[in-house]
């Protein structure tokens, strides 16, 4: 886990200073992140990007801020967006797709504030327009990788009864699991292992509820390594 929060961080870094080539020449510069279903302390993808934010703020001596929208609708997320413009903010990193219709609406109405949208591209709510402007530097990370180079590595450790216990059922997150599992069963192929198993599931939600550490207790009382 720590090895995944460092990753984001520095890729944050390293997206940040892209897009911020003006930085210098700004002294009130602000740099936002607006959250969504993560937190920023939620030890995943919405903390490394607030850490890589922060670390580049700080090292450059730019103010900087994350928000939180009242709800979970894309209306709610242009809310804070406009807050963190009103702020004073011009760069506003928004992590994860659920961004995609607010970002499409904001790279219209503020041409003068660049956004990073993470794991995302810019579309219309109904997936079938999609238009980046030249203010939007969207990325798409390459989840199933990851998650394949995961699988493959534990069960190359040596480990034969696996569990991927993912948050919500959004893309990025399948795509992370499903990697995972073949590279569980490449490795499985190459060693001639054939006694793997994988329990496999989504929470539906970030959060260590009570419900979720009995599900993860009962997975290690039977073996899950």
């Amino acid at each position: 886990m720590k090895n995944f929060l460092k990753l984001i961080t520095l890729s944050i870094i390293l997206i940040i200073s892209l897009s911020c080539k003006d930085t210098k020449k700004n002294s009130g510069y602000e740099l936002a992140l607006i959250t969504d279903i993560g937190t920023i302390d939620d030890k995943s993808f919405t903390q490394g990007s607030w850490e890589g934010l922060k670390k580049y703020a700080e090292e450059k001596g730019i103010t900087y801020k994350y928000y939180k929208p009242a709800g979970k609708d894309t209306d709610s997320k242009i809310d804070s967006i406009y807050l963190a413009i009103s702020s004073g903010a011009k760069l506003i990193v928004t992590p994860g797709y659920l961004f995609e219709p607010a970002i499409y609406k904001v790279q219209d109405t503020h041409p003068e504030i660049n956004f990073v949208l993470l794991d995302g591209t810019p579309q219309d709510g109904t997936y079938t327009d999609f238009r980046i402007e030249k203010n939007v530097y969207a990325v798409l990370y390459a989840e199933e990788e990851a998650g394949f180079l995961a699988g493959y590595g534990v069960v190359k450790e040596g480990y034969t009864n696996l569990g991927v216990m993912g948050g919500m059922a959004e893309p990025s997150v399948i795509r992370f699991g499903y990697g995972f599992v073949q590279g569980a069963d490449y490795a499985a192929k190459e060693l001639g292992v054939k006694n793997i198993k994988i329990d496999y599931t989504y929470i539906g939600g970030y959060e260590p509820t009570p419900e979720v550490q009995t599900k993860a207790s009962s997975w290690f009382i039977k073996g899950v390594q």
